[in-house]
């Protein structure tokens, strides 16, 4: 599991860069078992990831069959709702595996099953059982899915509990398969973490973002379309919406209830449209209660203040569960994104309308509101599918031969293999938690100049002292940082080190004024622009050797044990 791709010499746990190891180590495994697939193993991870798409719409029609919908509404429904959610536009992001709907649409599915099974009075344990085993191995795709899919169950179990004090129902069955849940899921994921990671102990309880606007669900954003979406909504925010807060409620279910509110306004809606009527359906239970059971969930996602009129004024939210687990640990911090928590939420609100929608094919006065829903939800559809063909394809930067030749021109020598890794400068490390300004230690790369340190090391297979990546831990930064202090590397970063020297990678675009992205990067940060200051010095003062030259990039070789001399007797 140890990935030695960068953070040279130290190297990363890959279930710690949010990139799904329960696929991401067998497709590694697989890949240099058999050479020669090498060149598709990112192919396989995509195709992975896609294929949540078509797996979300399987879920989907399991789900909407038993809510008693028409075949041709669940089919309409399944396949557009996937490219609709908020998890979708992930892929434009990049978030790959949190694009991967098929984890919440299985808690959905898993509910379901519980709640028919809690009605009809049948054994409870196999479905808690199905829905641990959805929580584990969505965690191991990305450990978010372990909050938002057990804190999901959690909540729904806890309606079915205050409906059975209601309704003298059994109870027992409902907390004893919770806790056999929780108990479970803690123990194979977070408890499996601390066993796998021989440096867990080396990593901070809390995280640095928590609570951060640009990271908590913006309420405007449910009625915000996508940039993609061709037919706004009427009431819509001006500003754009971080990528953390999407949630766009559709035109389906927004243009939906807006007709509701004017027939109703006009007293012209159907007695037969009105909710306490509709949930008088036999199928209406378990879209009440997954509802009820969603809505703490958003309350999470709004964060533990919620900021009004720009932030002159602020709400403390209470309500949220969050705020007071807070109090009792730190460790809660690490699900920062609280956004994110919106996404059961949102499924409760498509699915649950897209129940009360289909019940209008059978009232005169609403039958042709449903068409005309249907057809937005189309439209919708066909505007997401067309941008994420279009928005979301890129060239492969370390594959492609024609992408990579600027970098082989450069090198233009095959014996790479004499070195033990790649120093960029300038350099750059990202995703250290840190305290106060001081202890940050997270400076993170110019996109362009990220890009071409990958490359290189592609193109000549040796290890990156830099790294983009999250949850590593802050000492190996610091220890990294120390070349370049004036008296030279920490021993024990030397320690670590061979007698090779090190290829170093110089862009002096970053420092003669051509590029000044670093510069006004770390501006308020004197501790960090005090070290990329040093740089260009840190090269004369080590005495490095100039072996190639293109443009303003340059490759140096330099001896960090010892001169070039002694290293050749070796």
């Amino acid at each position: 599991m140890l990935i030695h791709g960068h953070n040279y010499p130290f190297g990363e746990y890959i279930y710690y860069t949010d990139c799904a190891p329960l696929l991401a180590a067998p497709l590694h495994w697989l890949v240099q078992t058999v050479p020669s697939l090498g060149p598709y193993g990112l192919y396989f991870f995509d195709l992975f990831i896609l294929s949540g798409l078509v797996v979300s719409t399987g879920l989907l029609v399991l789900i909407l069959r038993r809510l008693g919908l028409p075949a041709w509404f669940t089919v309409l429904l399944a396949v557009t709702l996937p490219w609709l959610a908020p998890q979708a536009y992930r892929l434009q992001v990049g978030h790959m595996s949190l694009s991967y709907t098929p984890a919440i649409l299985f808690t959905a599915w898993g509910l379901q099953r519980l709640y028919n099974a809690w009605k009809a009075s049948r054994p409870l344990g196999k479905h808690f059982g199905l829905l641990l085993a959805g929580v584990v191995a969505a965690s191991w795709l990305h450990f978010y899915y372990l909050p938002l899919m057990s804190g999901l169950v959690v909540l729904f179990v806890a309606v079915l509990l205050i409906e059975s004090w209601r309704t003298h129902r059994p109870w027992q069955g409902l907390v004893l398969g919770t806790a056999g849940l929780l108990a479970g899921a803690v123990a194979l994921t977070w408890g499996l973490l601390q066993v796998l990671d021989g440096r867990y102990s080396q990593r901070p309880v809390g995280s640095n973002g928590y609570d951060w606007i640009e990271w908590k669900l913006q309420f405007s954003s449910l009625f915000t379309g996508y940039i993609y979406n061709k037919v706004r909504f009427p009431f819509e925010r001006t500003s754009g919406v971080p990528y953390e807060s999407v949630s766009y409620l559709t035109g389906f279910v927004l243009f939906g209830l807006l007709a509701v509110a004017v027939l109703a306004l006009l007293r012209r809606l159907p007695k037969e449209a009105h909710l306490s009527h509709q949930l008088a359906n036999e199928n209406a239970g378990f879209v009440k209660y997954f509802l009820l059971a969603a809505i703490p969930m958003a309350i999470i996602a709004l964060g533990e203040s919620i900021d009004i009129d720009n932030g002159n004024y602020i709400l403390y939210n209470y309500l949220n569960v969050f705020r007071w687990l807070h109090k009792l640990t730190d460790r809660v911090t690490q699900f920062r994104a609280l956004g994110r928590f919106v996404w059961p939420f949102w499924w409760a609100v498509l699915l649950g309308f897209g129940w009360y929608a289909a019940q209008w094919r059978r009232i005169p006065g609403l039958r042709w509101v449903l068409p005309v829903l249907c057809g937005l939800l189309v439209t919708d559809a066909v505007n997401a599918v067309q941008f994420y063909h279009t928005e979301t394809q890129r060239p492969n930067l370390l594959a492609q031969s024609g992408e990579l030749e600027p970098m082989q021109q450069l090198v233009g020598w095959p014996k790479a293999n004499r070195y033990q890794a790649i120093l960029p400068i300038p350099f750059y490390h990202a995703g250290t938690e840190w305290q106060d300004e001081p202890s940050n230690f997270n400076t993170d790369p110019d996109d362009p100049h990220c890009n071409r340190t990958y490359q290189l090391s592609m193109v000549t297979g040796l290890p990156l002292m830099s790294q983009k990546a999250t949850r590593s831990i802050s000492s190996q930064a610091e220890q990294l940082y120390s070349m370049f202090k004036l008296g030279g590397p920490d021993p024990a970063l030397l320690a670590l080190l061979d007698q090779r020297p090190i290829l170093v990678f110089v862009d002096t675009a970053y420092f003669d004024g051509r590029n000044n992205y670093y510069r006004d990067l770390l501006r308020e940060r004197p501790t960090m622009k005090a070290v990329y200051e040093r740089e260009p010095a840190f090269i004369q003062e080590q005495g490095m050797r100039r072996i190639r030259h293109q443009g303003s990039w340059s490759l140096y070789e330099w001896f960090p044990k010892g001169t070039a001399a002694a290293a050749s007797r070796l």
